[in-house]
């Protein structure tokens, strides 16, 4: 056996070919076609990502990557299936961080992230901008900040809804700053942002790449950008943390997670071709036009960030006194 993979290694450099080898116990996987859940609507960060990666994977992996819509109760239907399908990587979940919220959220969920869920691969992150209406007499955080502790409770922010990334990194915004703004809540994004352009609520956190278009309109303010660094779309942005608001960092997350007691040869090969895929030029740049900035990581750092994540937006909506109905 040694001497035919020595022989076929040999080849394979000859030819300029790309030996592939499977690992032990991912030989004969899959073995039907593989059905990836995207508990969320189509159009959003993780179905983009879903739906660009599937068409490359099913040729790579050998059987086709069916991409379902599963939504419903904040997510919470579309998890649940794959949490509780049968491990054998025919059934993959492709979610936001959001992920990491729902725990804080519902007291009998029927699962757990951590316990039921085993991360495959962490693939990109979504970075969201602070927005004011132009009337707002605030051009940077320190001035928004100001305005809020002159009026506590009188400013509104809007997000797409209650525990929405939108409202919970405005919440954390708000407990590092000291300040109290009210929050409106609606049943989606384009309602919350069109009442944000109409002036109907004062300020908002909105993904950077429907901002900055809006911006650029006029029909918006960015002041500052989520994250360690500027955003590559907006360059000129200064970041929270370089104006004095230091931990507002809770990027959003895309990451792939498989049932857990998969095998963890079916894993290691579903994290490596995925990580393999968002490595190349032509997915990192058709991320970047929709938003999404490639953050490829294995299955260590994805469960490390979902740990974290978790704690952090449990002391959020304990803070915040967040509830769903």
């Amino acid at each position: 056996m040694k001497a035919l993979i020595g022989a076929l290694t040999l080849a394979a450099v000859a030819t300029g070919m790309t030996l592939r080898i499977a690992p032990a116990g991912a030989q004969d996987y899959p073995t039907r076609p593989i059905t990836v859940v995207i508990p969320t609507t189509a159009g959003t960060a993780a179905d983009i990502a879903a739906r660009t990666l599937a068409p490359r994977l099913g040729p790579i992996l050998g059987k086709p990557l069916v991409v379902e819509n599963r939504t419903g109760a904040s997510g919470n239907i579309g998890v649940a299936s794959v949490a509780k399908a049968p491990p054998d990587g025919h059934t993959i979940l492709l979610t936001a961080s959001t992920l990491a919220v729902t725990p804080a959220l519902f007291k009998d969920l029927g699962w757990d992230p951590e316990k039921d869920l085993q991360p495959v691969a962490r693939m990109a992150v979504v970075t969201f901008v602070l927005l004011v209406h132009p009337s707002v007499r605030a051009g940077n955080v320190r001035e928004l900040v100001a305005l809020a502790k002159q009026q506590p409770g009188v400013l509104n922010f809007g997000s797409p809804g209650t525990g929405t990334p939108h409202q919970l990194l405005m919440e954390l915004f708000k407990q590092v700053a000291g300040i109290n703004i009210t929050h409106i809540p609606y049943k989606g994004t384009a309602p919350a942002m069109t009442d944000l352009m109409g002036g109907r609520v004062e300020t908002a956190f909105f993904p950077v790449h429907i901002s900055a278009q809006l911006a650029k309109a006029g029909k918006l303010r960015m002041i500052a950008s989520v994250g360690d660094r500027r955003t590559p779309w907006t360059p000129e942005l200064p970041t929270l943390n370089e104006q004095g608001a230091s931990g507002v960092n809770a990027d959003t997350w895309i990451g792939m997670f498989a049932p857990r007691g998969t095998a963890p040869a079916i894993v290691n090969r579903l994290s490596q071709e995925v990580l393999a895929l968002i490595g190349l030029p032509e997915i990192r740049e058709t991320f970047f036009q929709q938003g999404i900035i490639t953050a490829p990581g294995g299955p260590d750092e994805l469960s490390a960030l979902l740990k974290s994540d978790i704690e952090l937006y449990r002391r959020i909506v304990a803070q915040a006194k967040i509830t769903v109905e």
